[in-house]
């Protein structure tokens, strides 16, 4: 519990400390896995951090003004478990008790929404750093936004604790120049620098001079020793006081008091129980699992208490002065919901139009930025190829903080992971690339699904069609890759009628991401394509006369195609049903009738996407109705590449047609 403000006495703080050591590593023993490495050597840095640092208050883990912390070594959770039960946390010990266990409050890595104080999921190395630089973002546009309004109720620092590991990964760099350019100095990073990885001393494998970079990336470096407690205070106090990103390297020895202290052994390895009693008796405490000091433990929470509270108190008294628009908005943040609250984007379309979806996006963004100020986005440095730029607005910068469009450079990586910090901090926002690279932001992707997080990815350059650029600017693979992503809602509209159904969808989600597939080509603004049957998954464009001799299912720049080769089917005597199937997954969430009415028993189903077929064999009574596409593409002209691939109206119908005969 948070207790109250005191004035803190001066127990030994290295008793909390070793209490932490103890219950981390008591933790990983029950467990059978585990990396006690980290929790040895890191525990004072966590101890420093969230004793005399960290605005928050335990029994409000949701507070939108609380610092945000980041355990980037996701792979030190039992450390941020023993520090947030000290802390005050709603954690007991069955819950330690239970670490890595089925369905626990205490699982193997950090999950957002699981235990309380976890401001993110993380394990991958690397996403948690990065991450924290879209936190930083996030605060200092809705710090200012508000500011702007006379309303100073957001005003907080993001802290990240992280290993040698992360600093190997090439993602903390792109995000570190980032924040260096933009001067996010409300960014406080602590390097737990053991020099020690799995597979030996970090010196066979990295010869960075962390200082040097990072100083070169504009950030302040400093350097501290992980056993002096007053050196981490004194550090994270200066750091506060930064005008630019901070790095603090707190040299550390991994597995401390541990007969294989200082060696990789000690890494990811549980201890024998020889060597935690060795341990316990070096920290004169006893040896009999799970033993705490409530001395200790009572110490760490008024120690927070008396730096928090009156702040706490203080913060609600002005909410309960705000008006309720501006209450409301905190509360959907609160509540984890960013849902987009102005709709109104609807624009006329005539049938007799042509249109590029990447045309039809760009307005409908333009139109949810000016009636959603907490909605912001921005591309991987190729916002004039897709169209993404907010152009009523500004850029975000280090001199304008309130700035709509997101200049990540050519940085698709960090991109995903930023994107995931401003949703996490309560801003909605979407990143756009080409599809063919939409693999490089797929681990920083994977965790928003795992999030929940209503992060709006918009891929562009979706097919074959691209031409000229070549294979490598081709997407064959990754749409069947995003389709297979749990959680991901992937959506491939036709035209203009569709797009606007799509952005309906996904601007009114509370939570969970989405893709929106886009193709560089016009297409034409169907008469039978629907805004409002989107939501389905999949429906039909072209009925069938009579009987179905065959259904033809399309999205995205095929269905052109698809209801070209109907005609050509028709005046040969075939009756073809035309279904558009915008997002495969929506369409399986149908109830049963529904899918069987669109797509009836026995009926022979063919397939037209410029793409992998394997999203599609679920649908088709024979692989050879599958007309798609599994190699590479080609350089050339998009009409003699689509002709090679056997994408023309006359090769596709001779084909159905010889599959009917």
């Amino acid at each position: 519990m948070f207790l109250k403000s005191k004035e803190a006495s001066n127990t030994n703080e290295s008793k909390i400390v070793d209490n932490i050591r103890a219950l981390s590593i008591d933790m990983i023993h029950e467990a059978g896995s585990g990396h006690p490495g980290i929790a040895l050597g890191a525990a004072p840095i966590l101890y420093t951090l969230y004793a005399k640092h960290l605005k928050i208050n335990p029994d409000d883990p949701n507070w939108i003004n609380r610092d945000r912390f980041i355990m980037s070594c996701g792979h030190g959770s039992s450390l941020l478990y023993a520090t947030l039960y000290m802390s005050g946390y709603h954690l007991t010990l069955d819950d330690l008790k239970k670490f890595r266990t089925f369905q626990s409050k205490t699982p193997g890595h950090p999950e957002y929404l699981i235990t309380p104080g976890v401001d993110m999921s993380t394990g991958p190395l690397g996403q948690g750093f990065a991450s924290a630089v879209g936190m930083a973002i996030g605060e200092s546009y809705l710090r200012e936004y508000y500011h702007k309004q006379g309303i100073h109720l957001v005003d907080y620092y993001t802290y990240v604790l992280c290993s040698d590991g992360d600093l190997m990964e090439g993602i903390s760099y792109e995000a570190a120049a980032l924040a260096g350019t933009l001067k996010l100095n409300k960014l406080i990073v602590l390097y737990d620098s053991n020099k020690i990885c799995l597979d030996g001393s970090t010196d066979d494998v990295n010869t960075i001079d962390t200082t040097k970079y990072f100083s070169s990336l504009n950030w302040n470096v400093t350097t501290v020793d992980g056993e002096d407690l007053n050196a981490i205070d004194s550090a994270i106090t200066k750091a506060k006081q930064s005008s630019l990103p901070n790095m603090i390297i707190v040299n550390t020895t991994i597995g401390k008091y541990s007969k294989l202290e200082g060696t990789k052994e000690v890494h990811g390895t549980p201890l024998t129980e020889d060597d935690i009693t060795h341990i316990k008796h070096q920290l004169n405490i006893r040896d009999i699992p799970f033993t705490v000091s409530n001395e200790a433990k009572e110490e760490m929470q008024n120690m927070i208490g008396s730096r928090c509270l009156e702040n706490y108190q203080k913060w609600q008294q002005d909410y309960d002065h705000l008006s309720d628009d501006i209450k409301q908005q905190f509360v959907k943040i609160t509540e984890h919901d960013l849902s987009l609250d102005h709709l109104d984007f609807d624009y006329p379309i005539s049938s007799e139009e042509t249109e590029s979806l990447r045309e039809s996006s760009s307005k409908i963004l333009n139109a949810l930025a000016k009636g959603n100020p907490l909605f912001l986005g921005g591309s991987s440095d190729v916002s004039s190829s897709m169209m993404t730029r907010l152009t009523e607005f500004a850029d975000y910068s280090k001199e304008n903080r309130t700035g709509r469009n997101l200049l990540y450079g050519v940085r698709e990586h960090a991109m995903g992971a930023i994107m995931n910090g401003l949703s996490l901090v309560g801003v909605r926002n979407f990143g756009s690339t080409y599809l063919a690279f939409s693999d490089y932001l797929k681990p920083a992707l994977r965790l928003a699904c795992q999030m929940n997080l209503p992060n709006i990815y918009i891929f562009s350059h979706d097919s074959i069609t691209v031409g000229p650029d070549g294979p490598t600017h081709q997407p064959v693979e990754q749409l069947i890759s995003l389709r297979a992503m749990p959680n991901l809602e992937v959506f491939r509209p036709a035209d203009a009628n569709e797009m606007i159904g799509v952005y309906k969808l996904v601007a009114s989600k509370k939570q969970g991401p989405s893709a929106i597939i886009l193709g560089r080509n016009r297409t034409k603004v169907k008469e039978n394509t629907s805004i409002s049957e989107v939501k389905k998954g999949a429906y039909i464009v072209k009925r069938e006369n009579r009987q179905i001799d065959a259904i033809i299912i399309s999205c995205g720049e095929e269905l052109d195609l698809a209801l070209e080769v109907e005609k050509q089917l028709q005046e040969k005597g075939y009756d073809i049903r035309v279904v558009s199937m915008p997002s495969i997954s929506l369409f399986k969430k149908q109830n049963q009738s529904y899918q069987k009415e669109i797509l009836p028993d026995n009926a022979k189903v063919f397939v037209i996407e410029a793409s992998s077929s394997y999203s599609w064999y679920e649908f088709v009574w024979n692989e050879k109705c599958l007309i798609t596409v599994n190699q590479f593409g080609f350089s050339g002209n998009k009409d003699h590449i689509l002709e090679a691939f056997g994408f023309t109206t006359e090769q596709i119908t001779m084909k159905i047609e010889n599959l009917l005969k």
